[in-house]
């Protein structure tokens, strides 16, 4: 892995994507509803203006397209890119349909807003967005021990019988400077196995551990951890048990925040 995976993620997000889609479709709108009468060869000018006109538009679709494919489709659901992807278009629209009426101060001044809500829109994304490691499934649960089924991501199921109250999964993460969290990186993690506690938080002797853990491998995680203060961009290595008390018949997810931490939160179904 790169050590310092920001430098080409801020394409991983949709915001840019949309951006541009938005800045196309509107040149798109403009050259199709510019006036043709007027020139001094109608019919050529009508066949330039539909030409560019389909031309904008597929651009605009294959821009649209990259914003769901890249980042994922899950990030797309946000109705914030629609409103970053409308204001291009009128922004491009306006520049290109009024190009004497709007002036060259406004375009550079509306051109700079929509650059900064775009960067709004990434900022709240790289500080809130976070990834689902695995599921926990509450069988049973008593006061001395649980019957849990964790769903790790992309591995099987996994039944655990647990002493204790409260389950933590076992988490290691190594944590990235604010800067290349805003550019795109997310917390790396090493999930390592399930551990528990009791109602006293004493941790108890019926851990679980993946026999491969997911995510980074423990050589890297040894790299960081013993040289996080000389690797650039690096704010933290360290062992996260976040812990939940185990509710029968509840259902709770396991993720990591973008700029650190784990947290356990409840699911439906």
């Amino acid at each position: 892995m790169n050590l310092l995976p920001a430098t080409s993620s801020f394409l991983s997000s949709p915001v840019p994507w949309a951006v541009l889609a938005g800045l196309f479709m509107g040149a798109a709108v403009s050259r199709a509803t510019m006036r043709i009468r007027n020139k001094a060869n109608p019919e050529r000018a009508g066949t330039r203006k539909w030409v560019f006109t389909c031309l904008f538009l597929s651009i605009a679709v294959m821009l649209g397209l990259l914003a769901v494919f890249i980042p994922g489709p899950s990030k797309i659901l946000d109705v914030r890119l629609a409103w970053a992807a409308g204001s291009a278009a009128v922004l491009a629209f306006g520049a290109l349909r009024f190009k004497k009426v709007v002036g060259i101060p406004i375009v550079v001044l509306l051109l700079a807003a929509v650059v900064v809500f775009g960067l709004f829109l990434q900022s709240i994304h790289a500080f809130t967005g976070e990834t689902e490691i695995a599921a926990v499934r509450v069988i049973s649960a008593n006061a001395t021990s649980m019957r849990i089924e964790l769903v790790p991501r992309g591995s099987e199921p996994v039944l655990l019988t647990m002493k204790g109250t409260y389950f933590a999964p076992i988490v290691k993460v190594v944590i990235f400077n604010d800067f290349f969290v805003f550019m795109g990186a997310r917390t790396w993690y090493r999930f390592e196995g399930m551990t528990s506690f009791d109602q006293n938080m004493r941790q108890q002797d019926s851990d679980f551990r993946f026999p491969h853990a997911l995510g980074i491998s423990e050589r890297l995680w040894k790299l960081f951890e013993e040289n996080e203060t000389r690797i650039p961009g690096v704010k933290t290595a360290q062992i996260e048990m976040t812990s939940k008390l185990a509710k029968e018949f509840s259902t709770f997810g396991i993720r990591i925040k973008n700029d650190g931490g784990v947290q356990i939160v409840p699911k439906s179904g």
